[in-house]
């Protein structure tokens, strides 16, 4: 059973709303899987899942997870990206992406 991940992007950005710089080794990796989460929801332009190319980070038994993200802007709040490995379970929610860089819709 993978986790669940409730996840505002703001948390890791200045106060100029661009990556912190000050980010320690663990997050600054989290930063970079999730916004390529929301780079792939958002250069999409429709509202139906999608089938990126990211691996899923999990380890579960000390391997690599052979999945492939999906994910999709949620229909009932646009502010919520949902997130899931369909191999592990591993699965989240991003808020606070709008109007970030990576955000393809902001563009």
């Amino acid at each position: 059973m993978g986790n669940i991940w409730h996840t505002n992007i703001e948390h890791f950005l200045d106060l100029d709303g661009l990556p912190a710089v000050d980010l320690s080794r663990p997050a600054d990796l989290l930063l970079d899987y999730f916004g390529a989460i929301i780079e792939a929801v958002t250069s999409q332009n429709q509202q139906t899942t999608v089938i990126t190319e990211i691996r899923c980070r999990r380890r579960p038994g000390r391997r690599r997870c052979e999945g492939q993200i999906l994910a999709v802007i949620d229909e009932d709040d646009s502010s919520i990206i949902r997130w899931e490995c369909p191999v592990c379970s591993d699965r989240g929610f991003l808020y606070g992406w709008q109007g970030t860089v990576w955000d393809q819709k902001a563009t």
